[in-house]
């Protein structure tokens, strides 16, 4: 059956509020995703949830609402796009493939925000509506991309390589410090500090911990403007960066369970608090894996000569 684009008034106000009901019911959907998550971390177990961080991190460009509409629609999904952006990558959407429903911002222009760089007007979301797009496992053609890079293959001179190569793309100086301290790591926003007496012997632990700080940078100091009593309490900014630790551990093939899953449960009951928090670590990870593919782009024409 071919697509008509409405042309009537009453066909487009229809076709408004078929998109609304769509809209409403991927954002119902959302919302009872979080609950059940809370409801179990309020009964202490956080095993769903480490697996929906895991999941997380495949799509860490996309908002926490979409990750978990991915999740429930794809879970075996590895990458999403649209049909036409599929197609500029050499791959195809497989007939009769089902398309995965997200949510997309519907944006507006801002007139009481400056104008964006080259003077164009300033935008602000005026609500949501849905798209579509299609997991890689509905599509066939050119190979996907690689991301073995991010993983460690195995063995501690693997990992330490890592560690430092990841120093150097962090946003702030990354510094080894001998003084006795019971922490593990620290940063004032200005530095990331790992201990060296408890972090050397153990890379992957290092590495967890660099990531822990790296999130607090991004968080809750750089580039946020807010006041400290504008941010979350303590507790839950630890929270928030070692679940953040824990996505980025495993997109570089390290497991942190054992260090997270019992603290996750302190989430427990809060659907609002888990939502918000989940919003929070997807920015942490999405700007921290930014930087590191920014890094490995730019070392890329070093390592070819």
């Amino acid at each position: 059956m071919t697509y008509r684009k409405p042309t009537t008034a009453a066909e487009k106000d229809a076709a408004r509020q078929a998109a609304q009901a769509v809209t409403a019911e991927l954002m119902q959907r959302v919302s009872d995703r979080i609950d059940v998550l809370a409801d179990q971390l309020q009964r202490g177990a956080s095993e769903e949830l480490l697996a929906f961080l895991r999941f997380s991190g495949r799509f860490h460009c996309y908002s926490a609402n979409n990750q978990l509409l991915i999740e429930a629609q794809a879970p075996e999904a590895r990458h999403v796009a649209g049909f036409h952006t599929w197609k500029a990558a050499g791959r195809s959407v497989t007939k009769g493939a089902k398309a995965l429903r997200i949510l997309a911002p519907l944006l507006v222009s801002d007139r009481e925000a400056p104008p964006q760089p080259g003077g164009r007007p300033a935008q602000k979301i005026a609500g949501f509506t849905y798209t579509s797009v299609f997991a890689d496992v509905d599509t066939e053609g050119d190979p996907m991309p690689d991301d073995a890079f991010m993983v460690v293959q195995g063995g501690d001179d693997e990992t330490r390589a890592l560690l430092s190569e990841l120093t150097q793309a962090a946003p702030v100086p990354v510094i080894w410090d001998d003084t006795p301290n019971p922490a593990h790591g620290w940063t004032d926003g200005g530095q990331i500090v790992l201990n060296r007496a408890k972090c050397q012997l153990d890379p992957a632990h290092a590495l967890r911990v660099l990531f822990h700080e790296w999130a607090h940078v991004e968080l809750h100091y750089q580039g946020q403007h807010q006041r400290p009593e504008h941010l979350p309490p303590r507790a839950v900014r630890e929270l928030e960066a070692d679940a953040a630790a824990y996505v980025l551990s495993h997109l570089h093939g390290i497991d942190a369970a054992a260090q997270v899953s019992d603290y996750l449960t302190t989430w427990g009951g809060q659907p609002e608090a888990l939502r918000a928090s989940l919003s929070r670590i997807g920015r942490a990870v999405s700007a921290v894996m930014a930087r590191i593919e920014a890094r490995a782009v730019q070392s890329a024409p070093q390592a070819a000569d």
